[in-house]
């Protein structure tokens, strides 16, 4: 039998407790951090290559137009050639495919994984959470709406035989090119991420925002068949895209055609800011109450 003594024992330190003497970064900077790496995780970033596919071809759909407009512009040497007051209309399907390939990926993993709790259980609270992901999420629609039109306003400067002439006939063209992105980016971003928040899994968000801008356009129609009289013009404003068209016909001062629906419907542009403005502000309020709620139960 081998002699106890020989044996190999182990020691124990007593360290105590250590305190951490590091910087507190504290709550704004993991609001910051959220933010980041929502927009980043909108555009499919770090989440592997596969999930980069989507957003590239969104982004190729709705710089497209834009592009071709230039190259056209400077081969024919004509700048009329680019009307960046018609990229919302050209671009409005892309927009809402985009909302409803990404939202999901912004809040519906973090509640199919869920890694909720562990967020909420740090220094962020949930109106943070939700906050971070919808500035990170108009942030991208900015990219996708924003992007395209300043991108044609400046080539349509730069291909002018007087760029200084061009800026000067142009620059006004500014304000409603940033003033519209942002209107519409909240609209389709607050959309997008109300409707995929009451989806446990992915799949089922992207199914819930489709399925709105299917039914609603359809259920815009059917409104305005069974409505008489006057009332009836009003029906198009359920219909999501007829309602960015509009938006950016009063915009860019655009008369619409008479055999357009929103031309038929000659209705006051600012009609289609308000309801444009006030969905956004509704879906944000139901999407920050209902992460308020989650933060409660947790």
């Amino acid at each position: 039998m081998a002699d106890i003594s020989t044996r190999t024992a182990g020691t124990i330190y007593d360290l105590g407790y250590q305190h951490y003497q590091g910087e507190r970064l504290g709550r704004a900077n993991a609001v910051r951090t959220l933010t980041g790496y929502s927009f980043r995780a909108a555009f499919g970033r770090g989440r592997g290559e596969k999930a980069m596919i989507i957003p590239l071809i969104m982004i190729v759909l709705a710089f497209g137009p834009a592009f071709i407009q230039i190259v056209m512009a400077a081969a024919m040497k004509q700048v009329t050639l680019i009307r960046f007051e018609q990229q919302f209309q050209m671009v409005g399907v892309f927009l809402a495919l985009f909302a409803a390939a990404q939202a999901p990926e912004l809040v519906s993993t973090d509640r199919q994984h869920r890694v909720l709790p562990l967020y909420l259980s740090r220094a962020i609270h949930a109106t943070d959470y939700a906050f971070a992901k919808l500035i990170a999420f108009v942030g991208a629609f900015m990219i996708l709406t924003a992007g395209p039109e300043l991108a044609m306003w400046a080539a349509k400067i730069l291909l002018d035989p007087s760029p200084k002439q061009g800026f000067l006939d142009n620059w006004h063209s500014l304000i409603p090119i940033v003033g519209g992105s942002v209107v519409a980016s909240l609209y389709l971003a607050a959309l997008g991420l109300t409707l995929a928040s009451f989806a446990a899994r992915r799949a089922f968000g992207s199914a819930a925002v489709i399925a709105f801008f299917l039914l609603m356009p359809a259920a815009s129609g059917i409104t305005g068949e069974i409505l008489k009289g006057d009332v009836r013009r009003w029906a198009i404003l359920g219909n999501p895209f007829v309602l960015i068209v509009g938006f950016s016909d009063w915009l860019f001062d655009i008369q619409a055609k008479r055999r357009t629906s929103v031309g038929a419907a000659n209705l006051p542009g600012q009609a289609y800011l308000y309801v444009m403005a006030g969905t956004a502000i509704i879906a944000m309020t139901i999407f920050i109450l209902r992460y308020r709620k989650a933060g409660s139960d947790t």
